[in-house]
């Protein structure tokens, strides 16, 4: 099963109600928390567990049929929760129905700071003593992924996870090579990438056009001609990395700060320089009808962006271009680390786990869900799931080293930073992004035209982003009462 983006949200939305909803063990507790080791299952003993997935074939064909194929005395069922979500249902209601009636012994998240409340909350259990009873290798998983969990279980290991999700900064070698510009390198502030993109020409018309930067692939297909929600997402991605968010998920709109005021001003001044994309190249299809009209809309692919910031989803493209688009030269690629704040160099707000996975404490088959845990999580599983195409990339260093040729280290040379990429974006109201973004990408556009200052800007996105929240927000509990 390809982890596409549609999967992924659908999977975090779904999996983080698992994390809130277990009547588990009492908070501090000691018991069931795994602090032994646990029996092995006899040669022919037979055991049956309960996944909590999103989607049973989703599961099987991702994890669940290599492993019945490997324990066959194990029978796997799949708890299915895509059928509790829904506008207006109270999803976390719905689960603790689900999980008080099914009693799942394998959990599943993709919060890891939701994973981290139910591990301190004693409902997982401690897999620390059957680690080192079965001797599993954890030596040779990415150490920022180790690294993510034992920080979330305060040192301890409640949960593995198969993949990891990251980003880097794409670049194009002949085009630095062609304009004289230096090479980017890892670790570099927002500042200094923007100042590369802006050492590009700028006056090309029509294909001859080049730009030194795009925030990523994604504005492209989904906003095709100009659209300025680009501005917005732009200044919210160079505000992430310095660890801030504009939206608070109780409070609303929270722009009033001298780190937005700097993430905007670095995003109006590389605007209006002109060496950003912001999709003024003309309409594109709404859609592509075949896979050569999709790869010919990525710019990067086709060779008129110098650098983006991308997930392991652009090298797909990369090599599908270098196979398909025969008309198009292949793009000379190479990848540093995303832009960094320079006061924590060593953290990224884009480093995340897909799935982890997680023995319930009050499994009544502990070791069968163990055994499920462990294999999900070895190297035969990795070597398996290598051969797939995948959207995130796999936890092992050996399947993570190099792709085409070009070193993979950028995407996990940084650990988690405390502002992950999906920190409380489940409590927003998700009507409230596309309006909340228009909006401030239009306020950013006056500051650009000299018809706003930065400060005004700021105050207008504030009181009209409340105004937005607050609307969102009814409109979810109106809508939860009358389904209830």
């Amino acid at each position: 099963m390809k982890l596409g983006r549609t999967g992924l949200t659908v999977g975090l939305a779904l999996s983080v109600l698992a994390a809130g909803c277990n009547s588990g063990t009492p908070a501090g507790s000691d018991e069931g928390k795994g602090t032994k080791s646990l029996k092995e299952l006899g040669k022919d003993e037979k055991a049956s567990i309960k996944v909590v997935y999103y989607d049973k074939n989703a599961f099987f064909n991702q994890y669940g049929n290599l492993f019945s194929a490997k324990y066959p005395n194990i029978e796997v069922q799949v708890v299915e929760t895509h059928d509790i979500s829904g506008p207006g249902k109270d999803m976390k209601k719905e689960f603790q129905k689900l999980i008080d009636e099914e009693k799942p012994d394998v959990l599943v998240f993709h919060s890891p700071d939701l994973f981290k409340e139910w591990a301190n909350d004693g409902k997982l259990y401690k897999l620390d003593e059957v680690i080192r009873q079965d001797k599993f290798d954890t030596e040779n998983i990415v150490p920022s992924v180790m690294e993510l969990i034992k920080s979330k279980g305060d040192g301890n290991i409640f949960g593995l996870a198969p993949y990891f999700y990251s980003q880097a900064l794409f670049y194009n070698k002949d085009l630095f090579e062609q304009y004289g510009v230096p090479l980017p390198k890892n670790k570099m502030s927002w500042e200094e990438v923007l100042q590369l993109a802006q050492r590009f020409p700028k006056d090309g018309q029509g294909d001859k056009r080049i730009y030194g930067f795009a925030r990523n692939s994604a504005d492209w297909s989904v906003y095709g001609s100009e659209n300025k929600a680009l501005h917005y997402y732009l200044m919210r991605g160079i505000g992430a990395t310095s660890g801030m968010s504009d939206i608070d998920p109780d409070k609303g709109v929270t722009l009033q700060t001298e780190g937005w005021k700097h993430a905007l001003s670095l995003a109006v001044e590389a605007l209006k320089s002109g060496a950003v994309y912001t999709g003024k190249t003309g309409e594109m299809p709404a859609s592509a009808n075949s896979e050569e009209e999709r790869l010919k809309q990525d710019l990067f692919v086709t060779g008129k962006i110098a650098m983006t910031i991308e997930s392991p989803y652009m090298i797909g493209n990369i090599l599908q271009a270098k196979e398909k688009l025969k008309d198009v030269a292949p793009v000379n690629w190479d990848v540093v680390t995303v832009p960094v704040d320079p006061k924590n160099p060593d953290a990224s707000s884009s480093f995340d786990v897909s799935e982890i996975f997680a023995v319930n404490a009050n499994s009544s088959s502990p070791r069968a869900a163990w055994e499920l845990v462990k294999y999900v999580n070895s190297d035969e599983m990795a070597r398996l799931l290598a051969k797939t195409e995948n959207f995130g990339f796999l936890s092992r260093t050996a399947y993570v080293k190099e792709r085409d040729g070009r070193s993979l280290e950028p995407f996990y040379m940084l650990k988690m930073s405390d502002s992950g990429l999906m920190n409380g974006d489940e409590k927003i109201p998700p009507e409230f992004h596309d309006p909340y973004g228009e909006m401030a990408g239009i306020e950013i556009q006056a500051v650009i035209d000299g018809k706003k200052s930065v400060d005004e800007a700021l105050r207008t996105i504030q009181a009209k982003g409340q105004e937005i929240y607050i609307r969102a927000k009814q409109a979810q509990e109106a809508e939860g009462r009358k389904s209830g």
